[in-house]
């Protein structure tokens, strides 16, 4: 039978994303980020599994960010605090964004700085560079969909 995870804040570990992350499958990911991109931290709340959802928050300084960048599964980022500029776009607390599935973005934290959950219907600690993916779509013939997602939207409304 299935059993119900609870994950209390006051109980969450916060790591710097420069920390030597104890699984493997994150090692890889930590080793490609930027100087740009090691001053955030993150806490996991739900690690995932490849049957699991994996859910992650993020706190990122203000003018802090990410590169251009893609990961293996699709993600919802859901904003908690600060902005979050993706693109043209600047999502604000209670915004959020669907990035499907080994598609470019990067995104740059506001004045104020920014906080954000991560959730993913897996476990998945991927982080694909613009070069890897381009490379890897020329050699599979994959469709060159190098479009980041922010120019790529789609708003839904209630």
């Amino acid at each position: 039978m299935a059993a119900i995870r609870f994950a209390h804040g006051g109980d969450l570990v916060w790591l710097n994303s420069d920390a030597e992350p104890e699984q493997e499958d994150s090692r890889e990911a930590v080793a490609k980020l930027t100087e740009r991109e090691r001053n955030s931290s993150y806490a996991m709340h739900h690690p995932g599994s490849n049957d699991d959802l994996q859910m992650f928050e993020v706190k990122v300084p203000a003018g802090g960010g990410t590169e251009v960048h893609a990961h293996d599964e699709s993600e919802i980022i859901y904003v908690v605090a600060g902005e979050m500029k993706v693109g043209a776009h600047t999502l604000h607390a209670g915004s959020s964004v669907h990035i499907p599935a080994r598609t470019l973005y990067s995104f740059t934290a506001g004045d104020d700085g920014l906080r954000f959950l991560n959730f993913r219907a897996r476990r998945d600690m991927t982080y694909i560079t613009k070069e890897e993916l381009m490379r890897h779509r020329r050699q599979s013939n994959e469709p060159n969909t190098t479009t980041p997602a922010a120019q790529q939207t789609e708003h839904t409304r209630p």
